[in-house]
C-alpha cells in the first residue's frame, strides 16, 4: 500500500511513517483537524508500519505479513482502538476504558514491534478519565505509542496537550479530491467535493443518498425561513418529536446547518466578486449577499457558533434549531424592510 492514499495528507504522514520505520515514534501524539480528512486511517497506517513484520524497513507497511492483516481485520492485541462507551447513554469515553487502558499499557506488548493505543474521538474522553490517563501518557511502558483523535482540540485539557506531541491534518484541496472522485467513479465529482468541504469521507458519504437529502433539506430550510414564526415553531417541533432523542434528531440537524453553512459561502463568494461557481441556485445566494453584507453574516456566524455549542451541551433539537433560524430570518428580513 502506498503511504499516500490517505488523500491529501502527503505532508504529515510522510514524517510519521519515517519515524514508524525506523522504530523512533514518540510515545503520545495528537492527531488534530477537521472530521472525515483521514485522521483514524493515518493512526492505523502509522501503526500498521510500526508493527510489520518486514525484514525491510522500507517495505512496511507490507500488508502480507500476519501482523499486518490481522491489524487491518482490528483484531491484533498490540492495536487497540478505543471509541466511545457503548454502554454509556451519553456518548463519551469514560473513566473505567480509560482504566483499562491503564491496565493493558503497563503489560508488555505481545509479538509485534510496536503497540499502538488510538483513542478517537479523544476530546469526548470525560475530563476525570483524561487526568488519570495523564501519568501513562508521559511515561508509556517502552514500545508503546498512544495517538490521540480530535476534532476539537480547543477542548482538550492543557495538560494532554502538552504531553503531546502535535500532528496538523488540513482539509484536501478542492481540485485534489474532485478529481480522485472522478477517478473513484463517482457521480457528481464537482459538487461532492464543494459540498464535503475537502473531506473526503463526507463526501463518499454524500455520494450515497447524501446529495438528494441536501437538495431536500435545502428546500425545507429555505421555506421555513421565509414562512414566519408559525412554520418555524412547527418546523423546530417536528425536529424534537424524532422518537429516537439526540440520535435521531442530531443528523438531521448537521444536514440542516450544512446547507446554511453552504449558503453563506455562496452569498460570501458573491459578495466579494469572486466568479467561482456557486453550490446553491444563483439567484437565491445573490439575494441572501445583498442583504447580508457584512454585518448580517458576522451575526448570523455568530449565532451558529452558538448553535454548535448548544449542540455540545445536549440540549434539545428545538432550542438548537429554532434561534439559529429566527435570526436568519431576521437579517433577511431585516434588509428587506430597509430597502
Amino acid at each position: 500500500m502506498s503511504d499516500f492514499q490517505i488523500l491529501g495528507q502527503d505532508a504529515v504522514l510522510r514524517p510519521m511513517l519515517a519515524a514508524a520505520r525506523q522504530g523512533s515514534l514518540s510515545g503520545c501524539y495528537l492527531f488534530e483537524g477537521p472530521d472525515g480528512v483521514g485522521k483514524h486511517e493515518a493512526a492505523i497506517m502509522v501503526a500498521l508500519t510500526a508493527a510489520c513484520e518486514a525484514e525491510s524497513a522500507g517495505a512496511r507497511p507490507c500488508m502480507v505479513c500476519q501482523t499486518c492483516k490481522t491489524m487491518r481485520s482490528g483484531t491484533h492485541p498490540d492495536l487497540i482502538e478505543v471509541g466511545l462507551d457503548p454502554s454509556k447513554r451519553t456518548p463519551t469515553i469514560s473513566v473505567a476504558q480509560a482504566r483499562e487502558v491503564i491496565r493493558v499499557a503497563r503489560l508488555h506488548r505481545y509479538h509485534a514491534r510496536h503497540r499502538v493505543f488510538v483513542v478517537d474521538p479523544f476530546d469526548r474522553m470525560v475530563p476525570q478519565a483524561s487526568n488519570a490517563l495523564l501519568k501513562t501518557l508521559e511515561e508509556p511502558t517502552p514500545g508503546t505509542t498512544f495517538i490521540l483523535v480530535t476534532a476539537r482540540v480547543s477542548s482538550l485539557l492543557p495538560t494532554i496537550i502538552s504531553r503531546s506531541q502535535r500532528v496538523r491534518f488540513r482539509m484536501v484541496n478542492a481540485n485534489l479530491l474532485r478529481e480522485w472522485l472522478a477517478d473513484q467513479g463517482f457521480d457528481n465529482p464537482a459538487r461532492l467535493a464543494a459540498l464535503s468541504g475537502g473531506r473526503p469521507s463526507k463526501a463518499a458519504e454524500l455520494s450515497n443518498g447524501g446529495l438528494e437529502e441536501f437538495d431536500v433539506a435545502t428546500a425545507e430550510l429555505l421555506e421555513v425561513i421565509s414562512a414566519g414564526p408559525t412554520a418555524l415553531f412547527k418546523f423546530t417541533e417536528g425536529l424534537s418529536k424524532s422518537g429516537q432523542g439526540r440520535a435521531g434528531w442530531q443528523p438531521v440537524v448537521e444536514r440542516y446547518l450544512m446547507v446554511l453553512e453552504t449558503l453563506l459561502r455562496d452569498a460570501a463568494v458573491i459578495s466579494m466578486g469572486y466568479s467561482e461557481d456557486v453550490i446553491h441556485e444563483r439567484g437565491v445566494v445573490e439575494s441572501w449577499a445583498e442583504a447580508l453584507w457584512p454585518t448580517g453574516f458576522e451575526r448570523i456566524q455568530s449565532e451558529l457558533l452558538t448553535t454548535r455549542t448548544r449542540i455540545e451541551a445536549n440540549v434539545n433539537a428545538r432550542l438548537v434549531m429554532e434561534p439559529l433560524i429566527a435570526c436568519v430570518a431576521t437579517e433577511l428580513g431585516s434588509a428587506r424592510q430597509r430597502r
